[in-house]
């Protein structure tokens, strides 16, 4: 397939970015973008 944005991380999302995910969460509350911003390739 050709996507516009191929460098993208597809898939089920591993342990370690779950648990980033949720320490960010809670340090950052709903601030999503700012989530985003460490989760390189999502």
């Amino acid at each position: 397939k050709n996507y516009l944005r191929p460098n993208i991380k597809r898939g089920e999302m591993s342990k370690e970015e779950e648990d980033l995910i949720i320490r960010m969460h809670k340090l950052l509350g709903n601030r999503w973008s700012l989530i985003a911003g460490r989760l390189p390739g999502r």
